[in-house]
């Protein structure tokens, strides 16, 4: 009896997959610690929307590897292009969620606040990341268009965020973006890695 061997995207994936994986469980992770630490924590609606957006984002990420079964990986390049946002994403949770210490008192509005500017240039940076591979599928000559039209979107909401500190401006585009998401998951099939 013949073994059956692993696909070079099944090889990679395995990879990818662990990569995905810790990003996500260090967001779990710092929902444990805050869920733990709510007496302790205020003001933690912009750092939730924020994290559930990041949830959604991975997930979306993770569904999107799927096209990219039909590429010959066979290069080292391509492969880091491949590998390089899901990367990001595990250094986007790492600044999104705050380092909780025993029996500190903390306002995560604040954090968020101050945490910003970096968690949104990595936000512009991953999405980059994200479309910097769409090449590689075979068929982005005649889908580019669509591809990029929701990551600009975000992206551009994204750089107003960077350049405020509003908060009424902050809700309404975590608001807006979230809307937006959640509109997309539920009637947009998954395209590429940020699917949207």
């Amino acid at each position: 009896m013949e073994k059956a061997l692993l696909s070079k995207f099944e090889f990679i994936m395995m990879f990818v997959s662990v990569v995905v994986a810790f990003a996500m469980a260090e967001l779990l992770m710092g929902w444990g610690k805050i869920i733990r630490a709510r007496s302790r924590v205020k003001h933690p609606w912009l750092l939730a929307g924020w994290s559930f957006w990041l949830l959604i984002i991975i997930t979306y990420h993770y569904l999107g590897f799927w096209e990219y079964q039909a590429y010959n990986f066979t290069k080292v390049a391509p492969m880091v292009l491949f590998l390089a946002a899901p990367v990001m994403m595990v250094l986007l949770t790492f600044v999104l969620t705050p380092d909780l210490r025993y029996f500190q008192k903390m306002d995560l509005e604040e954090h968020y606040f101050q945490t910003k500017n970096w968690f949104f240039c990595m936000v512009i940076i991953f999405l980059i990341l994200s479309r910097a591979s769409d090449p590689l599928l075979p068929d982005f000559a005649e889908t580019w268009m669509g591809r990029s039209a929701g990551t600009l979107l975000v992206t551009l909401s994204v750089i107003w965020l960077l350049f405020t500190n509003n908060r009424v401006v902050h809700y309404f585009l975590l608001c807006f973006n979230l809307a937006y998401l959640i509109l997309v998951a539920s009637f947009i099939p998954v395209t590429g890695m940020t699917a949207f």
